[in-house]
Parts: C-alpha cells; structure tokens; sequence
C-alpha cells in the first residue's frame, strides 16, 4: 500500500510524466528538439551558463538579508548550506516548494527558518507576477480583466487558508523582527535574480536565431504563467507548456521554446538541486557519524 505521505509526490511525478510525454509526442519531438539544439550557437549558451554562479550569488545573497534580520544566531556557513539544502529539497516537490525547509536542521529555529524562506519565496514568486503581469498588459491591453480575478482569487484562498491561524500568527511574528532594509535589499535582489533568469532565456532563445520585439516581451507572461501553475514535479512539462503556449503565440518554433526551457530547468534547477542533495546527503551522513571522542569510547569498550 503507497503511504498517504507519498501520493502528491507520486501525482505531481504523474502531472510531469505526462505533459513531458504529451509535448515530446505530438509537439516537440526529440528529433526536432535536438536538430534545435544542435543550431544553437555556442556563444549564447556559453553566456547563458555563465549566468547560473551570478543568480546563485543572488539567491544567496536575498536569503543571507533575511536570515540575519531574522535568526541572527545563525552562522554564514549555515546560511550558505541551507540555501543548497532548499535547492536539493526544491528539487524533489511541486513548484519546489521543498525549499521551504531551508533550515529543517536548524534546532530550536525550523518554524522560523521556514516562515523566512517563505517570505523569500513568495518576495521573488510576487516579481516574477507583476512582471509578466506588466507585460500582458503592454502586448494585450485587455488582458487586465483576467489578471485580475486571478489576483483576487490568489488572494482569497490564500487569507482563507491561513488567517486565524496559528500559522499565521507564527508568520507575522517571525517577520515582524526583520528589518525594512532588509526586506528592501531581498526586493532588490529579488527583482534583479527575475532579470537575470528572464535574460538567460533570451539568450537560450537567441542561439537559435533572432528574436522578435514581441517574443523578448512574452518571456516574463511565460514564466509568471508557470508560477501560477505548481502542480508537476520540479515544473517539469508546465514550464515547457508554458513555454510553448506563450512563446509560440509570438512566432517561436515550438522546438525552440522546449529546448531553451529544458536547458534552463538544467542550469536553474538541476544543476543547484543536485549539488543541494550532495550537500544534505553530507549533512545527514555527518549528523549520524560519531565523533572522535565516541570512537575513542568505542574502541575503548572492545
């Protein structure tokens, strides 16, 4: 029998399985996607990856803003391995909601470890938003209406979710001690990590030829459109979805859209979610080691 624990894993794994299989089947086929990856010119993708240890520095930097503010007990080198901890946790939940658990082996601090992450979380998710918000309404001017209502409805399930709830309560107290110009440096750098991941696309597109006004402007609907939408493991199949119902309106070939964005989940997510599994895999495996002192004891009891 599965364990009640495991079947949103196994449901978001199905979601992405499908949607993977759906595009590479009847939209995008592996021929096409390699013969697009194949054109791409080298140094475009050459900058793209260059821009991965940038946006790392970014993330980790936001993050360091608040956990200062927040639970200033904690160490720097704590801080930089909770960040990869979160990208190897990220790596195996729905819209990487694992890296909410940051700071899971912080004794004494989890609670507030992962009110913080999620304020990091949902500072950088609300940039992603309005700018691909800004950009529906600069290439659709009527598409305010719908941003609207789902606004509102994000907002309701939301305060009907947590309000008077001790979660909440927790929350509000948690960030209460922040300061503002910590939440203004996390903004900041919220808003410049969204640029930097909107140009890497742009430049995963571009190895593959010239991009038009319009498609440049489409690459923030796209991913705001797959932040609204957690419901596969690790974004996988909603974000080449997203990808190609967005992109392809604008006249990018479906092939492309799919490649750019299965490089960028590569640079963005894969390759920072296995370095973050190395690094619990260190911890957990450090934690259950006994110390020098122990083995001496041990040897002492043979």
């Amino acid at each position: 029998m599965i364990p009640s624990r495991s079947i949103p894993f196994l449901l978001r794994l199905l979601v992405a399985t499908a949607l993977l299989y759906g595009i590479v089947r009847w939209i995008a086929p592996p021929a096409d996607l390699l013969a697009a990856a194949a054109a791409a010119e080298p140094r475009w993708l050459l900058l793209a990856a260059a821009l991965t240890p940038i946006g790392l520095v970014l993330q980790w930097w936001k993050w360091r803003r608040l956990v200062r503010a927040g639970l200033p007990r904690i160490g720097e080198r704590d801080i930089l391995s909770s960040l990869f901890a979160g990208f190897g946790l990220g790596l195996l939940t729905p819209g990487r909601l694992g890296e909410l658990g940051r700071g899971a082996g912080w004794s004494g601090d989890r609670l507030r470890a992962m009110m913080l992450a999620g304020a990091d979380r949902l500072v950088s998710s609300v940039v992603t938003l309005v700018a691909g918000v800004g950009c529906a309404l600069y290439t659709v001017p009527a598409a305010w209406v719908v941003w609207a209502v789902l606004a509102v409805l994000a907002v309701g399930v939301s305060l009907r979710r947590f309000r008077g709830t001790a979660r909440f309560a927790s929350l509000l107290s948690a960030l209460a001690d922040v300061s503002r110009a910590a939440w203004v440096g996390n903004i900041v750098a919220a808003i410049v990590f969204n640029m930097l991941f909107f140009v890497q696309m742009f430049c995963l597109l571009r190895a593959t030829g010239p991009l038009s006004v319009d498609a440049v402007i489409a690459i923030p609907i796209m991913f705001a459109l797959k932040t609204l939408l957690p419901i596969s493991l690790m974004d996988l199949g909603v974000r080449e979805g997203a990808a190609i119902a967005v992109l392809g309106s604008v006249g990018v070939a479906a092939a492309t859209a799919v490649q750019a964005s299965l490089m960028l989940f590569g640079l963005n997510v894969l390759a920072p979610g296995l370095a973050g599994l190395l690094v619990l895999f260190l911890n957990t495996r450090a934690t259950h080691l006994p110390t020098s002192t122990q083995r001496v004891e041990f040897a002492h009891v043979r």
